[in-house]
């Protein structure tokens, strides 16, 4: 889906006041002003899609985790818990009676596909439920108002983000992008479409920012001709375009807003 920006220029044409005289007749011309009528395409965020990874982060960096509260035991002294039940929690400072934080548990870790070091740019976040602070303390207590999957022990505390997102952000490209890659695609296949999110190895760190525009290439890969059965090399081909809607420092997370062919991970990201 695609928004259609119309983009009405005012064109003045400033001729100066001119009186003169052709045969016999006065002719003055004046100041015109043309209406233009300029089309621009306008990538069309899909709202319930952002806003679902803004409140349900299914990405969490190194940092955000120290920060993070965690599950120490239950109410009910089980393993797990569901909806209804009461959890205990530590770490978690900035509490405030009534707040409400997501319950994810970590998943894969991210690493960044061109340095040598396995520094962890990211973990997967598995969004389990929400909960609701119900009392303060050294062990905070909180309500499990939601739960769609069973929360554990363990299991760490985000801050839910009801912040909606502006439609009117501006949309520009980075001036310069090295080495950057997919480094995650956040539907659990190989491969993704149009409409789907990404995490790339690059964020604000990077330079890079909400409203980025950004280019998708296949790199370049060997085949054999088969006439002369010698190797070829096939070129990079560019193959869609990203939208970056939330920056972090070394992360970032983008849409899919054109794929001429399915996206992969640690396909190369690039300046359009």
């Amino acid at each position: 889906m695609k928004k259609i920006g119309l983009l009405l220029c005012l064109s003045i044409v400033f001729n100066l006041d001119c009186v003169f005289a052709q045969s016999g007749r006065t002719i003055v011309m004046s100041p015109e002003i043309r209406v233009i009528e300029r089309k621009h395409e306008i990538p069309s965020l899909q709202m319930e899609l952002i806003q679902h990874f803004l409140n349900r982060p299914k990405i969490v960096t190194p940092d955000e985790i120290e920060d993070m509260g965690y599950i120490v035991a239950n109410a009910e002294d089980s393993l797990f818990v569901t909806q209804g039940s009461k959890i205990y929690v530590r770490n978690l400072y900035d509490a405030e009676k009534g707040k409400k934080y997501a319950i994810i548990q970590l998943g894969q870790a991210y690493s960044n596909p061109v340095e040598d070091s396995e520094e962890v740019l990211a973990y997967e976040g598995v969004y389990l439920g929400e909960s609701i602070v119900e009392k303060l303390g050294d062990t905070t207590v909180l309500d499990v108002t939601s739960a769609i999957r069973e929360i554990g022990l363990g299991a760490r505390l985000i801050p839910v983000d009801k912040r909606g997102f502006p439609e009117d952000f501006y949309l520009h490209s980075p001036k310069s992008l090295k080495e950057a890659y997919i480094i995650a695609l956040l539907d659990g296949t190989l491969s993704i479409g149009k409409y789907q999110i990404v995490v790339i190895n690059k964020g604000i760190g990077d330079g890079i920012e909400k409203g980025h525009v950004l280019a998708i290439e296949k790199s370049t890969r060997l085949i054999e001709d088969k006439i002369s059965e010698e190797k070829v090399t096939i070129p990079e081909q560019r193959v869609g375009k990203l939208l970056v809607f939330k920056a972090f420092e070394q992360i970032s997370y983008a849409l899919v807003t054109k794929a001429e062919k399915p996206i992969n991970q640690f396909d190369i990201v690039t300046i359009p």
